[in-house]
């Protein structure tokens, strides 16, 4: 098949919902089946203004497999292990820290080889916060095609 919807599996790995005052993440992804990943964070309206003191950190991090098929412990992940942004520090490859960084996607891809991928965002100082969601697009499957119904 030479199409992308059979050749690529797409996962809602965060619901839409409202960020203000705990973290939310999109679980363990699964890499098994794939060399391939990105994960897009959409982000809506944040009520609150956005600067330094009041924004949204997100971070990355990888994991392998515990031989029971899930996550061990979770570590950052470095500027070798993704694509499209650099400078990670602690795995924190971006800071929705103002209005231009709002009501966008965020496209991060994941090289690093481990099993298990999980993405965090993480509000600091929002009174009333705003809409996030997380998708996980996989390629490179080893069977296709894939049911994305």
């Amino acid at each position: 098949m030479h199409d992308l919807i059979n050749t690529l599996s797409f996962t809602q790995s965060l619901m839409p919902q409202t960020i203000q005052a705990a973290a939310l993440n999109t679980g363990n992804i699964d890499m098994q089946g794939c060399d391939t990943l990105a994960i897009v964070l959409l982000v809506g309206n944040i009520v609150d203004t956005l600067d330094a003191s009041h924004r949204v950190d997100v971070k990355i991090e990888h994991a392998d497999d515990d031989n029971t098929g899930g996550p061990t412990t979770y570590a950052a992940c470095t500027d070798d292990d993704v694509l499209n942004f650099s400078s990670l520090s602690a795995g924190q490859f971006l800071s929705i820290d103002s209005s231009t960084k709002e009501q966008k996607r965020h496209v991060i891809g994941y090289r690093g080889g481990k099993r298990f991928v999980k993405v965090t965002a993480t509000p600091v100082s929002l009174a009333t916060g705003g809409p996030i969601s997380m998708l996980a697009l996989k390629g490179a499957l080893h069977q296709a095609p894939v049911s994305n119904g």
